[in-house]
């Protein structure tokens, strides 16, 4: 199985697809339904699904190379909004 790997590259994988699949959930969201969330506040908690990934790889797991890439993939989307949005 593929999670069962400690692998840097496959920590930035989900790190990085786990947001952005959020993302357009949540954009496709606020198009049907309406909401008055702003794109940057949805970007924000679609990054923040990354904290509780990180914690259950670093800690239950015991995966440090897939926590790192986890990791570093938040600040990279978090670097991206803020040159996008500030």
């Amino acid at each position: 199985m593929i999670f069962k790997k400690d692998n840097f590259f496959l920590g930035a994988f989900l790190g990085l697809c786990l947001p952005i699949i959020l993302f357009f959930f949540g954009a496709l969201l606020k198009k049907e339904t309406q909401f008055s969330f702003d794109d940057d506040t949805i970007y924000v908690v679609s990054c923040l699904i990354n904290l509780p990934i990180f914690r259950v790889f670093m800690i239950n797991f015991n995966k440090e190379k897939t926590g790192r890439g986890i990791l570093f993939s938040t600040f990279l989307l978090m670097f991206y909004y803020l040159y996008t949005y500030m």
